[in-house]
């Protein structure tokens, strides 16, 4: 269980850094206020060339890479809710990085979400055939 949960640190910290970090560039890239075609290309462009919005795509690029990781040592049902956590990153970093207001009742759903994710955790990595094994056990079951 503790390389899921490392992996799900990982996963959990770079999405949140990585969802911080695309709405910096956003911010500096401003809002998509025209709809024609070539405008829309331009904007994009332009949201695609900052170097925040290039940061937090490599970082979300981590998240994935470190999700898979921990689907492959366990249940979906263990390593997906662990990625919840990115809540909470998330609510610190915007409130430390981007100057963020976070309201109390906010606050709560994430307490909520981290006991959630707690008891999650609490029930432990089931076993898993080997890779090689992984198609004579789902023939078996079939």
């Amino acid at each position: 269980m503790f390389r899921v949960l490392v992996a799900a640190a990982i996963a959990t910290f770079s999405g949140a850094l990585g969802q911080i970090l695309l709405r910096r560039g956003m911010q500096a890239v401003g809002p998509l206020e025209n709809y024609a075609p070539l405008e829309m290309l331009a904007y994009f462009w332009r949201a695609l060339i900052d170097p925040y919005v290039i940061c937090g795509t490599l970082l979300s690029a981590v998240f994935y890479f470190a999700l898979l990781a921990a689907l492959g040592w366990t249940d979906v049902t263990v390593a997906f809710p662990l990625t919840a956590l990115e809540y909470a990153f998330g609510a610190l970093l915007a409130v430390m990085i981007l100057k963020e207001r976070v309201p109390g009742l906010r606050w709560t759903g994430i307490a909520l979400i981290i006991l959630g994710v707690v008891l999650v955790s609490l029930t432990g990595e089931v076993d898993h055939p080997v890779s090689g094994d992984a198609t004579k056990q789902i023939e078996r079951n079939e």
